[in-house]
């Protein structure tokens, strides 16, 4: 593994605001309500108004996870296809807006053309002071200490097979891992580091495949999304076992999910639909269907200002819904906006990936709630 520590790197201070006058028209209150709102539902004008300023990051940018023990955003970047050669892992100050350290993973043993361990998605456990990375080529999972970014533990090679997303449940010691690859949860312990058996789902017809994760850890509940099948699962955390099976109608290419703890409420961002639906998570109710934007890859849930973030990667567009399903903004980003963060303070950080039109690098962008 090789260490760049960039400790003494400033980036670019001049990172400039990508909100135009009329997007800023837009978040004070001039958005209309979705199309298809069902009848009945709140047509009340936008509160919120939005600032988002972007910074240039490092190519290959695909998750973030933000610490709230150390204050720091680490980022999983990967470049091109087999073989990877060019990955890292990034340690961002969002108070001085530095990148603290960076390093890149180190080669795939099993392989002798130069592929490494490249990072895609990315997890902090602020129990044990590491962070936990998917290795999507190798099928793997990497855990880093989170203070200076030295590797703890590389897992063989097909250990969570075409891993996507990691999830840490820190009151059982756990580490959640997808795989669209098929309809298992691969589990980690992150205490002894050990794997441990996987939590297989069961669908209405043909094998879920899995992508992003969600965690309510005050009702000890683990929610996966399928891509194929549109439906969303539910995991008891104490026992490991599947104990619901929701369809969510109409989302073609559902792979983002994000849960309200307190209103017990599921965001579900779809690709190919391009939408968010809101589930009740008791019950498996459609509550709501918010159209978007082309390609709703992931959405995050800010609990403090009680908003959804949705990262629209076709249309290059970041949505913003309040807890009522209101649109509150659509933040243009440029290129393909890929996941979003949620910090304590509520501020969202959103990793925009470099189109082949876009002359600007991949980036950060920080997204702050006004009212």
């Amino acid at each position: 593994m090789t260490s760049t520590p960039t400790a003494r790197h400033r980036l670019n201070r001049t990172a400039k605001l990508i909100l135009a006058s009329a997007m800023l028209g837009l978040a004070a209150g001039c958005a209309a309500p979705p199309p298809d709102a069902p009848a009945g539902a709140s047509t009340a004008a936008p509160v919120w108004t939005f600032q988002a300023q972007a910074i240039d990051l490092v190519p290959g940018l695909y998750q973030s996870a933000y610490s709230a023990q150390s204050q720091r955003l680490y980022v999983a970047s990967a470049v091109g296809r087999p073989p990877v050669r060019e990955s890292r892992i990034v340690k961002f100050n969002p108070a001085d807006q530095r990148i603290e350290a960076a390093i890149t993973p180190a080669p795939q043993a099993s392989r002798q053309d130069g592929q490494i361990q490249a990072a895609y998605g990315i997890a902090v456990d602020d129990v044990h002071g590491q962070i936990w990375t998917t290795n999507t080529r190798s099928g793997s999972a990497t855990v880093y200490r989170q203070a200076d970014l030295a590797l703890v533990k590389q897992f063989p090679d097909n250990a969570a097979p075409h891993a996507r997303d990691a999830l840490i449940d820190a009151a059982h010691n756990r580490a959640y891992v997808s795989s669209p690859a098929g309809n298992t949860i691969h589990v980690f312990d992150t205490a002894t580091l050990q794997a441990l058996p996987g939590i297989g789902l069961t669908g209405a017809g043909e094998a879920p495949k899995l992508m992003s994760l969600a965690l309510d850890a005050e009702h000890r509940r683990l929610y996966a999304v399928s891509l194929n099948t549109a439906e969303v699962f539910a995991v008891d955390t104490a026992t490991g076992r599947q104990v619901a099976r929701y369809a969510v109608p109409g989302a073609q290419g559902a792979s983002g999910i994000a849960v309200d703890g307190r209103t017990q409420r599921l965001y579900v961002a779809a690709q190919k639909s391009g939408d968010v639906t809101v589930l009740d998570a008791r019950d498996g109710r459609v509550l709501q269907h918010v159209p978007t934007g082309a390609g709703a890859l992931n959405v995050a849930f800010d609990p403090l200002h009680r908003l959804a973030y949705v990262a629209n990667r076709g249309a290059g567009t970041i949505t913003v819904l309040n807890d009522a399903g209101i649109v509150q903004a659509q933040i243009a980003t440029g290129s393909a906006p890929n996941h979003i963060a949620i910090d304590p303070q509520g501020v969202a950080w959103a990793l925009v990936k470099k189109s082949k039109n876009d002359p600007r690098s991949d980036r950060l962008v920080r997204i702050e709630a006004r009212r």
